[in-house]
């Protein structure tokens, strides 16, 4: 890195020379290595393209093409950072703990960590613990607690997105639903005064579809030009100021912290608690000096990311079979009417828990989850062979009829009726993850935010079901959605329309 040090000009502000360098370092890095896939799998392409742009264009004809050139067997895609092995769904249970397999370092080159700006990436990699002992031991162990400044957050925010016209307005829904679950997951992980600091609230909302989308631009550049796609692409410089803004935001937060818990010891006395997840954070780090702006910024990213994500499809759901509309408001009338607002109280919501999950095995988010760095190598029960340094995944499953009879119908009680089943009554929660469910991951690195992301959906929707009616816009094709590789996003200009409606109960006064 010295070396490296030595080319950049001087004189210049020292953020601009760290740019500077990380750039010249990635140049030559690129120039000197490059990704070759692995000689013991089949790499798929389609189309007559190859295979890097049979994946980027086509992902999911590329898995549906590889399983059928291996007869079911794994095969290897090119993406856009290098090679990665497809296994297909039968593995799942198998890999989804093995110690070999490392989950942070899965998603390294896809994210160019290393780069300036992508530090909540960089976090996730060399500390993983923080947040994820954060969301696991704090966060949903503390999900009763904070019911009630979701709901609270989520009476006001809206209130003030969707407005009270009694006529049909038409909204750009992902604009809507970034919003809205930007404050509403704010109020937790930050508190009461910044979850509606505007500033706060752009950079929640922008560091989130700015990370991803400068991710995927530069996974389509060439490997050599990738550092001067990033040097001139507009998002690289608002990452880097959404994190200068965050740490003028967030650092003061983290010293009040700090000086409470050390007057509280030096005094004998237990340290105040504390109600959000920079306080969370900050218990859980037990005094290491970590980087608590970039765990918020990587928690803040991946749950407005997918909980965003999510709600959208749940719309447009709801706004494709219109005739499930009332089962979901007759559910919320008589579950919350008569329990309140409490977290037992979702739990018994138990159509709109189907709903959701049918939702996701309908419109998945992706075609495939479980993400996983090989560092060691290993021999799976039927002897296959993975390589150290290869990157997996599993094919997603999500229409086997052995699994879900007629999986081309939308089914809104599928998981109502297969929860009735003797002994299944926790097997098939939106929640819950299987090899015939992966949507949050499967095994020990399955998302651990799900139970918190899950009561905030349902909350979210009951208002916006109670409170509005939801219709496609009238005249236009049903919206399609945006797919890059194996992911399947709610494209940004989708619009639906909204109209307020009057409720059945006083659900803000419950």
């Amino acid at each position: 890195m010295e070396a490296i040090w030595n080319f950049v000009p001087k004189g210049l502000p020292v953020s601009v020379q760290v740019v500077g360098a990380t750039i010249l370092l990635s140049v030559v890095y690129s120039f000197f290595t490059k990704n070759r896939p692995w000689p013991a799998f089949p790499l798929i392409s389609v189309r007559g393209l190859g295979p890097r742009k049979s994946w980027m264009n086509h992902g999911q004809e590329v898995l549906d093409e590889g399983f059928k050139k291996t007869n079911g067997r794994p095969f290897q895609v090119m993406t856009g950072t290098g090679p990665k092995i497809i296994l297909p769904n039968k593995y799942a249970d198998e890999i989804r703990n093995l110690p070999e397999l490392n989950f942070p370092k899965a998603f390294t080159s896809d994210f160019f960590v290393n780069y300036p700006g992508f530090e909540a990436h960089r976090q996730g990699l060399t500390h993983d613990f923080l947040l994820r002992d954060t969301v696991r031991l704090k966060l949903t162990q503390s999900l009763g607690l904070v019911t009630k400044d979701l709901v609270d957050e989520t009476i006001d925010t809206v209130d003030d997105v969707f407005g009270q016209s009694e006529g049909w307005t038409t909204r750009t829904i992902r604009e809507d639903l970034l919003e809205v679950v930007a404050r509403v997951s704010s109020r937790v992980f930050l508190g009461e005064g910044l979850c509606r600091n505007r500033r706060w609230l752009d950079i929640a909302k922008t560091f989130t579809v700015d990370s991803f989308t400068l991710a995927f631009l530069m996974r389509m550049a060439p490997a050599i030009i990738r550092p001067f796609a990033y040097l001139v692409l507009p998002h690289s410089a608002r990452l880097r100021k959404s994190v200068r803004d965050a740490h003028t935001m967030i650092v003061p937060e983290v010293k009040k912290r700090k000086a409470a818990v050390d007057a509280a010891r030096a005094a004998g006395e237990k340290p105040p608690k504390v109600a959000d997840t920079l306080g969370w954070m900050y218990d859980i780090a037990k005094g290491e000096d970590l980087d608590f702006v970039a765990g918020q910024l990587s928690l803040t990213m991946a749950a407005i990311h997918t909980t965003t994500e999510s709600a959208c499809r749940a719309l447009l759901d709801i706004c494709k079979y219109p005739e499930i509309i009332q089962q979901l408001r007759d559910e919320i009338v008589e579950v919350v009417g008569r329990e309140g607002w409490a977290k037992t109280t979702l739990y018994k919501l138990k159509l709109m828990d189907s709903f959701l999950r049918e939702s996701q095995r309908v419109s998945p988010l992706a075609s495939m989850s479980m993400n996983r760095y090989v560092e060691k190598s290993i021999t799976l029960s039927d002897g296959l062979e993975i390589p150290k340094g290869a990157r997996i995944a599993v094919v997603s499953d999500f229409a086997n009829p052995e699994v879900y009879p007629e999986p081309d119908k939308f089914d809104v009680a599928r998981f109502v009726k297969k929860r009735q089943e003797p002994g299944q009554e926790n097997s098939w929660q939106f929640v819950t993850t299987s090899p015939s469910a992966l949507s949050f991951g499967h095994g020990e690195h399955a998302c651990p935010g799900r139970f918190f992301a899950s009561n905030e959906i349902k909350i979210i929707l009951c208002h916006m079901l109670l409170k509005y009616d939801w219709r496609f816009v009238p005249d236009q094709p049903e919206p399609a959605p945006r797919i890059f590789e194996s992911s399947i996003a709610v494209r940004p200009d989708t619009q639906i329309q909204a109209r307020r409606r009057k409720v059945e109960i006083d659900i803000d006064n419950l």
